[in-house]
């Protein structure tokens, strides 16, 4: 993965590449980010960070994550792969409301009234999973404040400008480019 840093401070700059390091091991998605860029320009004030994925295009199907069985108490799942625990739980919720919905344990869910074939029917859509993961991992990182915000996203690259002031019709336009330069960057053969 390559991270570059634009900011008046050697040491401040280290200190974004290492956060950013720390950030996405937190939320295991290391190896999902190519590249990430940052402009920083406090003087300003002005935080830019741009960052590349990999493409996790594709549905998966819950039986991939984990394993279902239907019990007397309802169907229960044993969730096997813990990346997608908290995509799954949301989906649940989301489909049948969190009172039919009971998580036991971290891994597992009972679902109360709803058959086994219908839960096996549920898919998650990667490329979305990643791209709220890449969101919370951008906005953990930008400065305490800065709550103006200009968000660029295509398939492989999420940009954010923010401020605490007036977003500057200037840094919207260094916004757009530096997200087509990560669109068009091939991490395998340049440099930033």
């Amino acid at each position: 993965m390559r991270i570059e840093v634009e900011g008046p401070e050697k040491a401040g700059n280290e200190g974004y590449v290492e956060l950013f390091n720390s950030i996405l091991l937190d939320l295991g998605i290391t190896r999902h980010v190519e590249a990430a860029k940052f402009i920083i320009k406090p003087s300003e004030p002005l935080f830019l960070v741009s960052v590349k994925t990999r493409l996790a295009a594709g549905k998966i199907r819950i039986n991939d994550i984990a394993e279902v069985t239907k019990t007397k108490a309802g169907t229960f799942i044993n969730i096997t792969d813990e990346n997608y625990a908290p995509s799954l739980l949301s989906l649940l919720w989301r489909m049948y409301g969190r009172e039919r919905i009971e998580q036991l344990s971290r891994l597992e869910v009972l679902c109360k009234g709803i058959e086994e074939d219908e839960i096996l029917e549920l898919v998650i859509d990667r490329g979305e999973e990643m791209k709220k993961k890449i969101l919370d991992a951008l906005w953990r990182l930008l400065p305490e404040g800065f709550k103006i915000r200009y968000e660029l996203s295509s398939e492989s690259v999420i940009t954010i400008a923010a401020t605490e002031y007036e977003m500057k019709k200037e840094w919207k336009e260094l916004a757009n480019k530096l997200h087509k330069e990560m669109e068009e960057l091939d991490v395998q053969s340049t440099a930033f």
